[in-house]
């Protein structure tokens, strides 16, 4: 496996997810894509090493209810810009739930369950428009500016998965791979040893009670998750230029700065 997982003491699941050989000779750089789980709890030193690994956009895709329950953590010291759902697509400020949270309390009762919203989550999320908006913006935004970005979601494996796919693909880098790298997270977290910490986590946050075999799925990284956003994205060029709205210069761009 190329993606490269870096360790951080208060964040999870940070890896830099370039290095990747391409068919045409080229590759994907290291070193500018970076992905992982939310901010909450960095600390000064790691906000150090993110500003010394030059990451300077900082693409966050969970609801404004997660924003405000784990905001990110910066420091004067360290003050990256920030891209966040546009406020026409996320949640009303009155919500105080994101919908994975509202379906986690009122509808998971069985790893059935937990399975059936995994799969219907990927397959929506690549045509959903909030998703899209931030996703265009981000790629138009780095065709322009090269530099090194991370992004993230709650625990950085599912709306992040989707959108590190979208780069990889757009990159050049085969279906094959970009499972592989999506798969990384299981070498990054190991599920089968937090899930009963998890799950009492859960409970006190939600005040209901949950079993680890029920929870398993809805925290798992699994091949068929992907595949579902991955068969709605199909064609990577169709879809650049159909949905996210990048024109040849976006992608050419994009193309220039992170492959060598």
């Amino acid at each position: 496996m190329v993606s490269n997982i870096l360790k951080f003491d208060n964040i999870l699941n940070v890896r830099d997810y370039g290095g990747h050989g391409l068919s045409d000779g080229y590759m994907v750089r290291k070193g500018k894509l970076f992905r992982g789980a939310q901010l909450s709890k960095i600390s000064r030193p790691e906000q150090e090493r993110f500003g010394d690994l030059g990451i300077s956009l900082v693409v966050d895709l969970r609801y404004q209810t997660e924003r405000r329950r784990q905001a990110s953590n910066f420091s004067e010291t360290y003050r990256p810009d920030i891209f966040e759902f546009d406020p026409e697509y996320d949640q009303n400020k009155s919500d105080k739930l994101a919908p994975h949270e509202a379906f986690a309390i009122r509808e998971l009762n069985t790893a059935k369950d937990a399975y059936g919203y995994m799969l219907g989550s990927y397959e929506e999320r690549p045509l959903a428009a909030g998703f899209v908006d931030i996703v265009s913006r981000s790629l138009k935004r780095m065709s322009k500016s090269g530099e090194a970005v991370y992004v993230h979601c709650a625990a950085g494996k599912d709306r992040t998965g989707t959108f590190a796919a979208i780069v990889l693909m757009l990159l050049g880098v085969s279906k094959d791979d970009v499972m592989e790298e999506y798969l990384r997270t299981r070498q990054a977290v190991d599920i089968d040893g937090v899930i009963e910490m998890i799950t009492l986590k859960m409970q006190e946050r939600y005040g209901r009670k949950f079993s680890p075999q029920a929870l398993r799925p809805y925290f798992a990284v699994e091949t068929e998750y992907l595949e579902k956003s991955l068969s709605v994205i199909g064609d990577i060029d169709d879809y650049a230029r159909k949905i996210l709205k990048l024109n040849s210069s976006h992608i050419d761009s994009f193309r220039k700065y992170y492959r060598l």
